[in-house]
């Protein structure tokens, strides 16, 4: 574009340099200015008409920018608050997680990213999906690629994790839902805790049940147990916390049908004790023998729908009610993707498609390497608060489904 410009500018030069001849009706210089006027006028507009062609996304970037309102800015470290109108979520998808005010409605966070002016934009917002109406936006500036970031909503409180990344260190961050306050960061964090006083290292963040595992500088391994708000030395030590609980519990498990036959999975109900199902993650291998499953999780395990089989299948989610599990209609690629809702008593709640309430860019397709089951079960996630399903697929965009009919209620693309 900067070429085809700069020729422009040049024939343009060109052109007024070439001298004007006489012409014996008319004074010198009067008909030739006039026409030297009209084809740098020309030029211009031609080239305005073909950078617009080219870059497009200019106009729209340059009216959206202009859309936030009632800005507060802080510096300090980098950072950028603001509260903004404008009702249109913009940048790529990098969490979405939903919240609840006091009268049980529903609101969202999402964080996405952006490049822009050699730095990355990420911006945290609280949404009203209903009304596309964003509510707050908290805006940060990272001079590098932003880090790996985790959202958590427990005990009423947001969880912003941070996990280390290149020019960007590990952090702590808890919020309140509706009003974004800052409730504590990293360093009131570590203070609480003797065993983090030298600093965090690495730190590792898992779900089931909600915890970080740290790598202090001082070489010490602790284990933070989130939802309960207590710290461990180490993981046996917080392993052993499970390990007295004899309570009788019931998960759900997706495993193989047949030994052999990995991609045929069946979903099952499996009924032991709690200090060997506190993860709620069986190996899928030990389903297609019952002995196996018995030996190592003292559980027993009955096929919760029949001879229904789940090709490719994945459980993104599950809770003590319901799971969601994301399978294809074929094995390979060009292929429809599913997600289907099962209860507990085995009813399906119901089941959306690429071909109808999912996005269609998650069809299996054999154009795109990547679109394979292997590399997208980590791209796809599911939360659940009430009568709400929260589904989303990293990057691109998150849907709102209506728990017990499947209707979808929002829908959010934010990049292609």
């Amino acid at each position: 574009m900067g070429e085809d410009y700069s020729n422009l500018q040049r024939l343009a030069q060109q052109r007024s340099q070439i001298p004007n001849q006489p012409n014996p009706k008319n004074p010198q210089g009067g008909i030739g200015c006039i026409l030297i006027l009209i084809a740098l006028v020309f030029f211009a507009g031609m080239s305005i008409i073909v950078y617009f062609w080219i870059y497009p996304e200019f106009i729209s970037k340059s009216s959206s920018d202009n859309t936030e309102e009632n800005s507060t800015k802080n510096r300090k470290g980098g950072k950028e608050k603001r509260v903004s109108k404008n009702s249109s979520l913009s940048g790529t998808l990098m969490n979405a997680i939903i919240v609840s005010d006091e009268n049980g409605n529903n609101k969202l966070w999402v964080m996405t990213y952006k490049y822009k002016d050699s730095r990355y934009i990420v911006n945290t917002y609280i949404y009203d999906p209903y009304e596309k109406i964003i509510l707050k936006n908290f805006e940060n500036e990272y001079k590098n690629y932003p880090a790996q970031t985790k959202l958590l909503y427990l005990n009423n409180e947001v969880w912003k994790i941070n996990i280390e990344s290149s020019g960007v260190e590990a952090g702590i961050f808890v919020y309140d839902p509706l009003s974004g306050a800052e409730k504590l960061t990293t360093e009131a964090f570590l203070s609480k805790y003797p065993e983090l006083q030298c600093g965090i290292g690495r730190m590792y963040i898992f779900d089931k049940p909600p915890r970080l595992d740290f790598e202090t500088k001082d070489g010490k391994k602790p284990v933070f147990d989130i939802e309960n708000s207590k710290i461990y030395n180490n993981y046996s030590e917080f392993r052993k916390s499970f390990s007295k609980d004899n309570n009788t519990i019931s998960i759900f498990g997706l495993g193989y049908e047949k030994s052999g036959e990995e991609l045929r999975k069946k979903l099952f109900l499996v009924t032991g004790p709690k200090s060997n199902l506190w993860e709620r993650n069986i190996s899928e291998s030990y389903f297609s023998n019952p002995s196996t499953l018995k030996f190592f999780t003292k559980s027993e395990a009955k096929p919760l729908l029949g001879d229904k089989v789940f090709l490719e299948g994945e459980m993104l989610y599950q809770d003590d009610e319901c799971c969601f599990v994301f399978s294809q209609n074929r094995v390979g690629s060009n292929a429809e993707r599913l997600l289907t809702g099962v209860e507990k008593d085995g009813n399906i709640l119901w089941t959306a498609s690429t071909e109808d309430n999912l996005f269609k860019k998650l069809k299996a397709t054999d154009k795109d390497a990547s679109s394979g089951m292997f590399f997208l079960q980590h791209s796809v996630h599911i939360l659940r608060s009430g009568d709400i399903v929260l589904f989303t697929y990293d990057r691109f965009g998150f849907i709102g489904f209506d728990y017990k009919t499947g209707k979808k209620v929002f829908e959010e693309e934010l990049s292609q």
